[in-house]
């Protein structure tokens, strides 16, 4: 078996277990998963600038829109109210690229999310996948509240 093959195919084994623990626990780990990958993003480099330019800004809607304008400036982010959405029409985990399929790895990216959104608002966030590729959709749909 191929190194990619065996990575792969652990990987997968590791979501499959833990998508059986108790719901919290497993996506618990799979969202720190996600804060942790999160860290070297390009996506949390500018949250950090962001929050840290405007360190004593408090409004989300601007906090938001500079976000967006320096480092996501496209259509797919959209903010209405206290509702971000955030769509994907292809895959960008790289796991996924190597072949990961089971939707529980979903989770990460959840957690990969909702590390950038903390840092650049400031407070607790949450995130839920609402559409997913690996969970058959033509996208993925992630809301930010």
């Amino acid at each position: 078996m191929a190194k990619k093959t065996r990575t792969t195919t652990w990987i997968q084994t590791i979501l499959e277990e833990a998508s059986k623990l108790e719901s919290s626990n497993g996506k618990n780990l799979m969202h720190q998963c996600g804060k942790e990958c999160s860290k070297t993003s390009k996506f949390l480099i500018g949250a950090q600038k962001i929050r840290k330019q405007y360190k004593d800004e408090h409004d989300p809607d601007i906090l938001f829109r500079a976000f967006k304008e320096q480092y996501y400036n496209n259509s797919n982010l959209t903010k209405d109210g206290n509702i971000i959405t955030l769509i994907f029409t292809e895959c960008t985990c790289p796991l996924v690229k190597d072949g990961v399929t089971n939707h529980f790895l979903c989770h990460c990216t959840a957690g990969f999310t909702k590390n950038i959104f903390e840092t650049l608002f400031d407070r607790t966030i949450e995130v839920t996948i609402a559409h997913s590729i690996l969970r058959g959709a033509s996208f993925c749909k992630q809301v930010i509240k």
